[in-house]
Parts: structure tokens; C-alpha cells; sequence
């Protein structure tokens, strides 16, 4: 049967009566479609970017096979070529130099490619335009990414200066690539010129191969798995985006659940302001029931309000979120600052799947914040409803739902992660968060139970008004009780890693002075160098560290190999050592793997595993775990004797040197650079420095979090514009009332100080404890599960104790405001009762 509802009286004039809460509340949801359409924007936009120029990049190549690091053997490209089943192959070295901008040298990728077998596959790798094609093959001659060209302001014709392998030297730009690779910012050369130029002849680290007609690639890659070069891998470039995107999965996992609860906090809005609305239509709504409505028909109405308000927030969150998608992408890339896509700019596209998938998620977030209050309207009787303070007989008080809740919170947050994505620990966080609606009355009845009445007569009125009317309380605290557990959650959570990894630095930067030949990998210190350095008179001891990149993992980026000066009597001197087993007096040499590693790879210490170096696989005893926050793909630590004694190669990256007692940094400093003027070019920082632009580096990865929780405390602070003002318009005649009978306006603007006081402070103790519950979370399941790192627990409380002191001066503003208006109202309005 059709229902028949009077859209003017069961749903428009309604919203109406309260067009600022409306307003509110459609801002609220506004807000929170802007910000996870924004998020899932640039999240896919990414991925798809990086994946798709991949296969750009490719042209038509079929199967690539690469290694980080030195690479393999060029006889591997021969191989390949003259294999059966392969048509073309063109092979790379890809390599780093360094170039000078804002003052200091900055890591420059560099690649090496053959221009004939380049145009064969039909990669995008050659200028378009060239007048003259045999400078291609000129060791003086590069070709940069438009990327390359605006970042450095640099034109076609134009010398550019770059440091290669330590040795300064000049290239000629001779043209421009036809589009940006995923990169960005790179040059191109000739392969052989990267090869002397590098000193790294006889080497690649790629070769992109097109099979012939008819040849399945999964079958060549299956026939030659086994085959490859150690630290090789063989994959389509469909896989090469998938790996890239896996890298990441779980940050934009965890980015985007963020971004969500902003329109679940929209939602909750949406509940007070109509849970509030319905308590003040319920004679109007019992009218409507006398005069034929039947239960759904009230069902649909309140339900219609609900998608009243979504509506218009859609129509403003869907334009907004990408504004905020386009800005967030032009300034701060596609990783927001994280570091996992080097592109750094970006120009939006349109997605219609995610703007109608996030007009859904407005609406089911309308919808679910209409729900409890048009059930409980549906299910008030006509006789209760046109009598007195039947909100609290609806108002669904019962504590047993929520204690319901909370069990179902904790079997959820025991569910394992599926995927590297904790799924379970969501879930538990947003039962927590349904919790509250049914929890902050019930709390609310028994604080007033447990706490001894005051004897001040207009102090003992707001405590009685408090616990009377518990149904009244929830419906006015619920947003703000949420926005406020939400920014205490992601405040700790942000502010207890940041804490972490600041004692992390201190923890482990113990030396006196850190050199850094370059950004680089390439940028590295000669053995003559080293030797040089550390026996000046000035240096007590060092410690040199070289570092490179393996594929230790099949499917998962490379992670970073770490050569440390290590002392084996004191590794903690460092690394900061979780867990260790004592060195072992013979068998493969020591390694340490971070906890990142550890939890990727469920090594253990004790176990004997392999890792290429060089073309070469190495054994390794793993006899630690070590915390480290610095490479977000995990890490491997070995003595540097022992890669030497492997490589041959005596080189380091960086030297930390610890002073002779006596000598201050600022006498040791200027000693070396006079001794060595090289070090006026390359990085020379105290641990003072490193931390500070640690922090900063970490304040700029977690931006897009800090927008956040800005986001959730407007969100909170129209909660409590929401929540206080429609109870003080709904309250106007019990305020006549007490006119009436002798109260002053003072006493009574004196009353609703007090309550306002003290709800606030109930609503922010009560939003702080499930914000900390939430916290935990977040620290002890999410992070570990997500990231496989563990953190400590630092609440930034000065933060916190700002934002709770905002919302309750918000809380008290409003409402002394809505009195205002609600005792100007004439004492006539009293007569009836």
C-alpha cells in the first residue's frame, strides 16, 4: 500500500522551526562527504597514475626483469635477447647522480637506455623531436622529464651540472621525453655512457623484453623463475604496478577509514538534530497519528527529514571533495606527503564510480542518523506523546544495548587483518562509536545517582535537570561526544608516534657529527676518505654505513640494506634492539632486520636466510630485531666488514664520528672542512639537526592527518552549536515557567551556565575516555597490524586540554545565545499548563 504523508507538515516544517540546526547538520555531512571523496580521489588517482605510466613506460614489453641495487651481469641481456619465445629486449641501467638546487646537492635519477632497442618496444624514452639523433649517443648529452625541466628550470639547449660518482660534470639538455614517467624528475642517456660515466661497466639492472606471437607470458616467467639472477625479478608491468600499489595499501587503507569518520561524525549530527526534532514534534506527530497517519507513514516521515538534510550536504560535499582532491594533489602529490609515489604533481580526473559510491555513503549516512530517531517516533503511543516528558520514555535509555555493543567491540578487535588490512580493529572502532548512543544516558542517570547533590539552589537545578532527563542529555551530547573521542584518538595516536620516533632519534644518533656525501645512493665517500677522515686528530671514533637496496621479498618493494661500523660487542650502540640471541661463534655472519621487516617476513631471530648482494646470494644468521621508523619497506643490518669482504667495495654513504673529549662541534666542524673541502659539499649535521628535519619530515607525511582532526573539531563544534541550542529552544517554557514563580533573568542565565558547564564537562570526559579507548586501538592493533611497527603511548595532553577547552567554551556561548532568545519570549506562553 502507497503512503500517503503530508510532506508539509510531517517534513518540511519541521526542519524549518530549527533552520540553523538544519544548517548545521548539513554542513556536518557536507564536510564529511568532501573529505572521504577527497581521500579515495587522490588514492585512486595514484595508483592508477603510477600502474598506468608503468605500462607507459613499457610501451610494448611484455615481461621486465630487474634488480635493485648493482643490478646483474649484462651477459643476462644477451641471454634474454637470443632466448626462444623473445622478439625484442631493451636493456637499462638505471642509476642516481646529483644536482645542486636550493643550495645543496639533491639525489637526480638517471637512465641509461639503448635508443635503438628503446624505439623497437616503443617506449616513450626519446625526445620526440631532434634534430641531431647522433647526440643521443654523446657522453655529454642528456634528455630530461618535463617533470625535470620545470623543478629545475632548465630549457632545451641549456647545460646542466651533475655530480657522477663523486666527479662533477656538465651535460648538454638536447630535448625533452614525451610524457613524465611515474618518477618524475629524471634525465636520460645513453646505456654506454651511464655504464663508463658510473663506472659500472658490464652491468644493468633492467632489461624489458616483447615475446613473440603466441607466447604466454605467465609460461616464460614460470620457465625462468628459477633461472634468474639472486635479487631478480621477472614480472609484467601489471605486476610492477601491482607491487607499487601493495606498498602502499595499507597507508591509503588507513587514510581513508580517516577520512570516513568525518562523515560518521556527520551522521551523528544528523541524529541530534533530528532526535532533538522529533522530541519536539511529538505532539505535532501524535496530531498527525489522530488524524489517520499509521506508524510507517511516521517511519517514512522522520526518515524523509533525514534525507532532507543529506541531500543538500551531498550536492555540497561531492563539488567540495574534489576542490579539496585537486588542491591536495597540486600541492602535496599523490602520497600526500607520505613518500610512496615520487610524482609530485598531479591534475585531477573525474571518477563517476566514486562520486556516486561517496552520494551513497551520504546517503546511508543521512539515513542511519535518521534511523533511531524515527523508530522511537514510530513507536510512541498517542497518549504518551501529547503527554509531558514523554522524550525520556522514548529516548530508549536501557543500558543493556550498549554493554551489548561493547561485547560485540571486543570480539571484533580480536579479528586477525585480512590482507595487511585490519579490518576487525575498524569495525571495533565504529561499534564503539554506535556505543555511545546508547551509553551517554544511561552514564548520565547514574553520575547524577553516584555524585552528591549540590546545596546551591540553582547549582542543585542543573544537577537535578541532568539526571531527570537523561534521553534529553544523550540526544544533545551524542555529536559532541563523538567528534571529541575521534580528535583525542587521532591527537594520541599521531602524537604518541611522533613522541616515539623523536626518542628514537635520540635513541640512536649518539655520535657527534653525521657526514652525508649526498641525498643519493650514489653520493658515496672513497675508502681513502674514510681512513682520512677518521684518523684526523679531531675524531675519537667513527662509524661509516653504506647502503643499498634488495630484493629480498618476492612481491613486495625493495627494502634497504644497511652496512654499519658496528660494534658486535654493543650493537645497541646503533641499533635500538627489541629482541636478540647471542652471536653465534660460527656459521653465516650476524644481521639484524627491523620490526617492519620482521613483521612482513615473520623471520625470527635464529634463523638462517639469504640475501643477494651484488648479483650474489649471501647466508645470514638473523640474531635480532631492531626498531626502526626510517624505511617504511623494512631493513637489514650487517657489519660492514662483512659486505666489504663480499663486494669488494670500501665505499660508504655517510660516517658518523664521535669528537675526542674537549673538542666542541663547532671547532671540529671548521678543522674538517679545512682538511677536507669536500665536506663543504656534502651534509654535515649534528643530532640536533637530523631531528629536527625528521620531524619535520614527519609533521609534512602526517598533514593530510592534522586536516583531519581540524576537520573533526569543526565537526564537534557545530555538534555542540546543534545539540545546546535546540535544547534551550525546547526548554522556553519550562524558563517562563520559572519566571513565573520568581526567578530572575540572571538566575536563570546563572541555571544554564551551570548546565552548560556541566554537560560539557560530562561530554568531554566521556568523548576523552572513549578517545583513549579508541587510541589504543589504534597504537596496540591498527598501527602493528597495518604498518608493523609498534609505538608508546604519548597523549599530547596541552593539545588536548586546548581543544576540550574550546568545545566547552563553545558549549557554554551557545547556550547563553539560545537563552537570549528563549527568554525574550512573553511569560503568557505559561498559561496553558
Amino acid at each position: 500500500m502507497s503512503l500517503h504523508i503530508p510532506w508539509r507538515a510531517a517534513v518540511w516544517r519541521p526542519l524549518r522551526q530549527r533552520p540553523g540546526a538544519a544548517a548545521l547538520a548539513v554542513l556536518g555531512v557536507a564536510l564529511g562527504v568532501a573529505l572521504g571523496l577527497a581521500v579515495a580521489l587522490i588514492n585512486l588517482q595514484a595508483v592508477q597514475d603510477f600502474a598506468g605510466g608503468l605500462r607507459r613506460l613499457a610501451g610494448q614489453a611484455d615481461l621486465v626483469l630487474q634488480a635493485p641495487g648493482k643490478g646483474f651481469p649484462q651477459d643476462w641481456y644477451r641471454r634474454l635477447a637470443t632466448a626462444p619465445g623473445v622478439r625484442a629486449a631493451a636493456p637499462q641501467l638505471r642509476v642516481y647522480g646529483e644536482i645542486r638546487a636550493g643550495g645543496a646537492w639533491q639525489s637526480f635519477p638517471v637512465w641509461g637506455i639503448d635508443p635503438f632497442a628503446t624505439a623497437r618496444l616503443g617506449q616513450p624514452l626519446l625526445p620526440t623531436q631532434l634534430a641531431r639523433p647522433e647526440l643521443l649517443f654523446d657522453p655529454h648529452s642528456i634528455v630530461l622529464s618535463p617533470a625535470a625541466a620545470e623543478q629545475f628550470h632548465l630549457r632545451v639547449g641549456e647545460s646542466m651540472t651533475l655530480r657522477v660518482a663523486g666527479v662533477t660534470r656538465s651535460f648538454r639538455i638536447i630535448g625533452l621525453l614525451p610524457i613524465n614517467p611515474p618518477e618524475g624528475a629524471l634525465g636520460v642517456v645513453d646505456i654506454a655512457s651511464a655504464q663508463w660515466l658510473w663506472g659500472r661497466i658490464g652491468w644493468l639492472n633492467r632489461v624489458d623484453l616483447r615475446l613473440a606471437a603466441g607466447v604466454d607470458p605467465a609460461s616464460f616467467q614460470r620457465q625462468w623463475q628459477d633461472q634468474l639472477p639472486p635479487g631478480a625479478s621477472l614480472e609484467t608491468p601489471r605486476q610492477q604496478g601491482a607491487v607499487a600499489a601493495r606498498a602502499s595499501r595499507a597507508y591509503r587503507a588507513n587514510l581513508l577509514v580517516l577520512s570516513l569518520v568525518a562523515l560518521f561524525t556527520g551522521a551523528f549530527l544528523i541524529y541530534a538534530t533530528l532526535a532533538l526534532g522529533v522530541v519536539r514534534q511529538r505532539r505535532s506527530l501524535a496530531v498527525l497519528r489522530v488524524l489517520g497517519l499509521r506508524r510507517r507513514e511516521i517511519l517514512a516521515s522522520v526518515l524523509a527529514q533525514g534525507l532532507a538534510l543529506g541531500l543538500p550536504g551531498i550536492a555540497l560535499g561531492i563539488p567540495l571533495g574534489n576542490l579539496a582532491a585537486a588542491l591536495a594533489l597540486a600541492r602535496l602529490g599523490g602520497d600526500l606527503g607520505a613518500g610512496y609515489f615520487s610524482a609530485s604533481h598531479q591534475v585531477l580526473h573525474g571518477h563517476l564510480g566514486l562520486w556516486l559510491a561517496f552520494s551513497g555513503a551520504g546517503l546511508a549516512a543521512a539515513l542511519a542518523g535518521a534511523g533511531l530517531p524515527a523508530w522511537q517516533a514510530s513507536r510512541s503511543t498517542v497518549v504518551k506523546a501529547l503527554g509531558q516528558g514523554s522524550e525520556e520514555d522514548e529516548a530508549g535509555q536501557k543500558l543493556g544495548p550498549g554493554l551489548i555493543l561493547l561485547i560485540l567491540a571486543a570480539l571484533s578487535a580480536a579479528v586477525p587483518p585480512v590482507g595487511g588490512i585490519p579490518y576487525g580493529a575498524y569495525l571495533a572502532i565504529a561499534i564503539l562509536l554506535f556505543a555511545t548512543l546508547f551509553l551517554i544516558g544511561p552514564l548520565a542517570r547514574l553520575l547524577g545517582v553516584v555524585l552528591p547533590v549540590p546545596e546551591a539552589p540553582l547549582a542543585r537545578l542543573a544537577f537535578l535537570q541532568m539526571r531527570g532527563t537523561p534521553g534529553r542529555v544523550a540526544h544533545s551530547l551524542s555529536a559532541i561526544v563523538v567528534a571529541f573521542s575521534l580528535v583525542v584518538a587521532m591527537a594520541i595516536m599521531v602524537g604518541s608516534f611522533r613522541d616515539s620516533v623523536a626518542d628514537w632519534l635520540l635513541d640512536i644518533l649518539r655520535a657527534d657529527l653525521y657526514l652525508q656525501a649526498g641525498s643519493g645512493p650514489a653520493a658515496r665517500i672513497s675508502g681513502d676518505r674514510i681512513h682520512a677522515i677518521c684518523d684526523d686528530p679531531v675524531v675519537r671514533q667513527c662509524s661509516p654505513m653504506r647502503r643499498l637496496q634488495i630484493a629480498l621479498l618476492p612481491g613486495r618493494p625493495p627494502v634497504e640494506l644497511l652496512a654499519r661500523g658496528m660494534d658486535l660487542a654493543d650493537p645497541g650502540r646503533e641499533l635500538q634492539i627489541l629482541r636478540a640471541i647471542p652471536l653465534p661463534k660460527s656459521g653465516p655472519p650476524p644481521a639484524w632486520i627491523s620490526e617492519i621487516l620482521a613483521g612482513i617476513s615473520h623471520w625470527r631471530p635464529g634463523q638462517i636466510v639469504q640475501i643477494p648482494v651484488d648479483g650474489r646470494s649471501h647466508a645470514v644468521r638473523i640474531v635480532g630485531i631492531y626498531r626502526d621508523y626510517a624505511y617504511q619497506q623494512g631493513a637489514v643490518s650487517i657489519p660492514i666488514e662483512v659486505y666489504r669482504r663480499w663486494t669488494g667495495d670500501d665505499s660508504a654513504n655517510g660516517l658518523a664520528l664521535w669528537l675526542r673529549p674537549g673538542t666542541s662541534v663547532a671547532a671540529a666542524r671548521a678543522q674538517l672542512t679545512r682538511r677536507f673541502p669536500e665536506l663543504r659539499q656534502w651534509q654535515v649535521e649534528t643530532p640536533r639537526q637530523i631531528r629536527a628535519e625528521s620531524l619535520r619530515i614527519f609533521d609534512r607525511s602526517f598533514a593530510a592527518t592534522y586536516a583531519l582532526e581540524a576537520v573533526a573539531i569543526v565537526i564537534g563544534l557545530l555538534g555542540v552549536a546543534n545539540g545546546f541550542g535546540a535544547q534551550i529552544l525546547l526548554r522556553r517554557q519550562e524558563f517562563a515557567l520559572l519566571r513565573t514563580i520568581g526567578l530572575r533573568r540572571r538566575d536563570v542565565v546563572g541555571l544554564l551556565l551551570r548546565e552548560s558547564l556541566l554537560l560539557s564537562l560530562f561530554g568531554v570526559a566521556l568523548g576523552g575516555g572513549l578517545g583513549f579507548a579508541i587510541s589504543l586501538l589504534l597504537i596496540d592493533l591498527v598501527n602493528p597490524q597495518s604498518f608493523h611497527w609498534q609505538m608508546g603511548f604519548h597523549p599530547p595532553w596541552g593539545n588536548l586540554l586546548l581543544v576540550a577547552a574550546a568545545l566547552i567554551a563553545a558549549s557554554v556561548t551557545t547556550m547563553l545565545l539560545s537563552a537570549r532568545k528563549a527568554l525574550s519570549q512573553p511569560l503568557t506562553m505559561v498559561r496553558d499548563e
